[in-house]
């Protein structure tokens, strides 16, 4: 059986050992505070900053958005976020790493992240953008005329016809002031 010296000890060093975990979580907190992704879509005309929450805190846009659609320009500002906001678990957890170390909690932090902000689908394998294709020359899909969709069918029912009702002519010269002389 332990003495009350002894269990006095453990208590003062588990008492110190909680203090100096808290302390480098704290850190963590910190370092997490100040974390930061910056990512680029449509050849840089598009840059987004996010937080460590993940909200954007900068949004730029270079003159090539003003040859983009607006739904080109929601379409590219949205996958640039998503990536950003994807790349948030790697950058959090290198702080993490830096100031608590490994383990269970550091674990369970970037497990978060991952969960909150999964990676987007990977897009090996499909086409370059427009503007990622034609960077070289200036110039993008979006340059060129759209081709127009085909109209889909729709029938409507024949409009009724009108009877034409015309005011009876006068023969009186007076009120025929406005005539056409030819």
């Amino acid at each position: 059986m332990e003495t009350t010296d002894e269990i006095a000890r453990r208590i003062t060093e588990w008492r110190a050992g909680v203090a100096e975990q808290a302390k480098r979580y704290d850190a963590a907190s910190r370092a997490i505070d100040e974390v930061t992704v910056s990512e680029t879509a449509a050849g840089g005309a598009i840059m987004i900053t996010v937080a460590s929450s993940g909200i954007p805190t900068d949004l730029r846009l270079g003159e090539d958005v003003g040859r983009m659609k607006p739904d080109q320009i929601a379409a590219q500002i949205m996958a640039c976020l998503r990536r950003a906001q994807a790349r948030l678990a790697d950058r959090v957890g290198a702080a993490v790493a830096d100031t608590v170390g490994g383990g269970a909690g550091a674990e369970a932090i970037v497990g978060q992240y991952q969960h909150r902000f999964p990676r987007p689908p990977d897009t090996a394998g499909q086409p370059p953008s427009p503007l990622e294709e034609n960077a070289d020359f200036g110039l993008s899909a979006m340059d060129a005329e759209p081709t127009p969709a085909a109209a889909p069918v729709q029938h409507q029912p024949a409009a009724p016809a009108r009877t034409q009702h015309r005011a009876p002519a006068r023969n009186d010269e007076e009120e025929d002031w406005g005539a056409r002389p030819w």
